[in-house]
């Protein structure tokens, strides 16, 4: 009988103890096999109350930051220092830590940088998200990060665009032409998931030693038509002043907004049209229930036809 992996969420022909591959979990948790989470939604959510104001992670959704108790080899809960931070299911929002995991996968796959990731059991059996920060270095110090509301200066992190975003990378950037080309890349994906709550606080620059000012990895990536099926916008950041029934000649615009060559275009869009199956493929496999993957194919072959 196949395994499957909870990180990769790729199947395994042999016996997977823990549901990881040991390569997986290695590289999320440091250790061959993932920890143990001694606590369930409700003690998750609960604890996320207490830590309101407390802690530095922004959102509605409950999520706890927490650190792996070597020791214990098990999750704790941490106020500071946390090097994960961990999301459990919602009775608001169906299959969310499924939904993020899957679309993070996707990115991946797709070529963008995003931080280790995966899905692990609570006590209740019910499972969790759960991501390494990219802002923290391993001994709990943090790396120096600012989203792009407060770069941008704005108190609605749903009022920007692709083009200010781009602007601001054109001259603060220390790899501006990396960072255009990654960030023109993220907004054709997120378009094609269905993402359309990837609003200013979802990208951020962080500061790296040995290359200065970059765009950091992706996160709070998932399929939010999903989740919001009254949903009205398909971007809440516009391209070109649009936010719905995008084309790829509005993606066009915007390669030339950013100054990427049509040789970098096509590229992205041939990489792009490569991955289809295979994320079709994942949709199918993945730990959606199947009326949620059969949403997912449909929203994502339609906007995948509408860019390609």
């Amino acid at each position: 009988m196949k395994s499957v992996c909870l990180s990769c969420q790729e199947s395994s022909e042999i016996d997977l103890p823990w549901n990881y591959h040991p390569r997986c979990s290695r590289n999320l948790f440091g250790s061959p096999r993932p920890p143990r989470v001694p606590f369930g939604t409700v003690d998750v959510v609960a604890e996320a109350q207490k830590m309101v104001g407390k802690m530095s992670i922004s959102g509605v959704q409950p999520k706890l930051s927490v650190i792996h108790d070597h020791k214990r080899h098990e999750l704790a809960v941490a106020e500071r220092g946390g090097l994960y931070i961990l999301k459990p299911p919602t009775e608001r929002f169906e299959s969310l830590p499924e939904n993020e995991n899957l679309c993070m996968n996707i990115a991946a796959a797709y070529g963008i940088e995003v931080p280790p990731h995966g899905l692990l059991p609570l006590s209740d059996g019910t499972l969790a998200y759960v991501v390494k920060r990219f802002d923290r270095l391993e001994d709990g110090s943090k790396l120096q990060q600012e989203d792009f509301q407060q770069l941008l200066q704005t108190d609605d992190k749903y009022d920007g665009s692709y083009e200010k975003i781009a602007n601001f990378l054109k001259t603060q950037s220390s790899v501006p032409g990396l960072d255009l080309l990654r960030l023109f890349e993220r907004a054709l994906l997120f378009y094609a998931l269905a993402n359309g709550d990837a609003h200013l606080k979802n990208f951020s620059l962080v500061k790296k030693e040995e290359v200065g000012y970059q765009l950091s990895p992706a996160y709070d990536v998932l399929n939010s038509r999903l989740v919001l099926p009254e949903e009205k916008e398909d971007m809440c950041l516009s391209v070109g002043g649009k936010r719905n029934r995008l084309t790829q000649k509005d993606f066009l615009r915007l390669s030339e907004h950013f100054g990427l060559t049509r040789k970098q275009v096509d590229t992205s869009l041939t990489r792009l049209n490569e991955l289809k199956s295979a994320a079709e493929r994942m949709i199918e496999e993945s730990l959606l229930k199947v009326s949620l993957k059969k949403r997912f194919l449909e929203l994502f072959r339609e906007r995948m036809a509408r860019i390609l």
